[in-house]
């Protein structure tokens, strides 16, 4: 008998890690959440960047994605 083992995505996405340094910045633990999240921060900066930069080259259908996407991830952080 062949069992076939898969693979769960445990990743967390930006919206979800951003609720996580949130919390501990409000706890208090502002020191610690910043020099932990700094590398991934920095690039989520760089990310943010480059997608303002792309969004005038992107289709209607391409910017929907994205704005889709952002009231997920912003919806995650309650906004």
């Amino acid at each position: 008998m062949d069992v076939q083992v898969g693979t769960v995505e445990l990743t967390p996405t930006w919206g979800e890690i951003s609720v996580i340094v949130r919390r501990l910045a409000f706890d208090g633990k502002q020191q610690i959440a910043v020099k932990k999240i700094w590398p991934e921060a920095a690039r989520a900066f760089a990310a943010a960047e480059a997608l303002q930069r792309l969004m005038s080259l992107l289709s209607d259908d391409q910017k929907s994605v994205v704005a889709n996407i952002l009231v997920q991830e912003l919806g995650k952080q309650g906004y």
